[in-house]
């Protein structure tokens, strides 16, 4: 029995997750001491403000944390260490993994707790096993420290910056003095370089053919790109990187970006993909962006303000690779977007999308527009069915005819089936958006002009094959009950993997009652 071999023991406890592990350490005695140091290692410690707690608190924490301070990995400070927390850190803290730091200029220059009396040694005494950097830098603090810092932390594999905007000449010496072994950088800050934005794009710049790879450039596999960085600084960065080593790439607010043979390059061998915040006139350059990677490799996108052609694209270069999507659009100007999406994508396991006002689900249920996506795992977004006010407005909302209360059903009902064919989904989040009503026979019958109603009467039958389903979330503004004991009834007979609820139905008191008798374990929660 493993009980009776200890080392058997101790080996298997390495590879179990932390929930098991927590279930192994209340066996016995022998287990719980096995499971110790493991647990600890796993445990993130985040250093709390010492008036943030009473004095008894406090001390309780102290002395926990001093008796299993040789098994912390992972440590979070924000404050200024207090010099009970710097005895223990410098003490005993030599194999942290992962450290995590809010450098402010008070921190920097305290005479007991600051930078040469704690932060630097505490740096210098785990330089072997650290893995994982972020600081948070106070603006005052001089950015030339940090170069000579990363290079003394040979093993380093991921750092993050988070700082106030930054000079261009500040961020090259700091991936200079990156270590070779770092796979993940990134930098979370503004760019900004003189007088470089009056100077017009760099590609017109006599001084673009200068920029040249360095001879040992860095192996990252993600970079986020600096916020606001015009095409030059780019290049200068990308300069310094093994590009055809990249696989994840973060682009914020990105200036009049072109793609040039570096940026090319950079772009080509990419798996994950992050395009945010594009300036006015700047989202032509996303359609560049995706004809530059291979294609059917990208795995991962998310993307704000996707126009039609950015999709269109999108979804002819990677539609056999796609596993996840985080998308922006406007449905108005993209109607049938979201249903090419799901009948082209076949290996999506997650798709999150946002538009206003919502998607008209009468564009999802097209016959010659199958889904295909039948592995995906999340589906989250806005989903609605709009009547219009006037017969005009029927081709702009995408109707072909006249909506009644028999086709409105009808609609809802056949969005509901193609919804229950997703067998392997384990979120659903759906979030629905209310507009007033317009039509009389609608107002007679209780509805408004919005859907979709998540009852047995418009189609939570066809939801049966959910079995995997462990989160469902209705995220909506209108007070109106939907969901009832009857409905949750169904759900706990054919949802028994559920585990989070979400939605204004469960504040209902009839509901409330039911689930703390019939189904106390399930976590439900009203949306606010």
């Amino acid at each position: 029995m493993a009980t009776d071999l200890p080392e058997l023991r101790r080996h298997i406890a390495q590879y179990l997750d932390f929930d098991t592990l927590k279930a192994f350490s209340v066996v016995c005695k022998a287990w719980y001491l096995d499971a110790q140091p493991l647990l600890w290692s796993c445990f993130k410690c985040q250093v709390p403000q010492e008036c943030s707690a009473s004095p008894e608190e406090y001390a309780l924490w102290l002395d926990t944390i001093r008796k299993n301070a040789r098994h912390i990995c992972y440590v979070v400070y924000r404050e200024l260490l207090s010099p009970g927390i710097r005895e223990i850190l410098l003490g005993q803290c030599h194999s942290l993994v992962s450290i995590r730091m809010d450098i402010s200029a008070r921190h920097f220059q305290d005479p007991v707790c600051g930078w040469e009396e704690t932060l630097r040694p505490l740096l210098a005494q785990n330089r072997v096993t650290l893995r994982s950097l972020e600081l948070h830098w106070n603006e005052y603090i001089p950015m030339t420290i940090l170069p000579s810092l990363l290079t003394s932390l040979p093993n380093l594999r991921s750092f993050e910056l988070f700082t106030k905007p930054m000079m261009v000449e500040d961020v090259l010496p700091i991936l200079n003095g990156c270590p070779s072994s770092l796979e993940r950088l990134g930098l979370y800050t503004d760019l900004i370089r003189g007088n470089e934005l009056d100077q017009g794009d760099s590609v017109n710049n006599p001084d673009y053919s200068s920029i040249t790879a360095i001879a040992n450039p860095l192996r990252l596999k993600f970079l986020c790109m600096p916020s606001s960085a015009i095409q030059r600084s780019m290049e200068e960065i990308l300069s310094l990187v093994a590009v055809h080593s990249l696989q994840e790439l973060r682009i914020e607010t990105a200036y009049c970006l072109q793609i040039s043979p570096i940026i090319r390059d950079a772009l080509w061998r990419l798996t994950s993909l992050h395009v945010k915040d594009w300036q006015s006139g700047d989202e032509r350059a996303l359609p560049g962006i995706l004809e530059a990677i291979h294609p059917h490799q990208l795995c991962r996108v998310n993307v704000d303000s996707m126009t039609r052609e950015c999709i269109a694209k999108l979804i002819e270069m990677q539609h056999q690779s796609l596993e996840s999507l985080n998308v922006q659009f406007e449905e108005g100007r993209h109607t049938g977007a979201l249903a090419d999406i799901l009948a082209t994508c076949g290996r999506l396991k997650r798709l999150t999308f946002s538009c206003w006002p919502f998607v008209n689900i009468q564009t999802l249920i097209d016959p010659q527009k199958p889904w295909v996506c039948t592995e995906l795992e999340v589906f989250e977004g806005y989903f609605g069915l709009a009547l219009p006010e006037e017969p005009r407005d029927l081709g702009r909302l995408g109707f072909s005819e006249s909506v009644d209360v028999k086709t409105f059903r009808r609609i809802e009902e056949q969005f509901m089936h193609r919804l229950g064919r997703l067998t392997n989904l384990r979120c659903l989040v759906q979030n629905i958006s209310a507009i007033p009503a317009v039509y009389d026979q609608f107002k007679d019958e209780g509805m408004k002009q919005r859907t979709v109603e998540w009852s047995l009467a418009s189609g939570l039958e066809h939801l049966h094959g959910l079995v995997h389903l462990r989160t469902f979330k209705i995220l909506d503004q209108d007070p109106r009950e939907w969901i009832g004991v009857s409905e949750m009834m169904f759900i706990k007979q054919h949802w028994q993997s559920l585990r989070e609820m979400v939605c204004k139905d469960v504040g209902d008191m009839d509901v409330q009652e039911w689930l703390a008798t019939e189904w106390p374990e399930l976590k439900a929660t009203i949306a606010q």
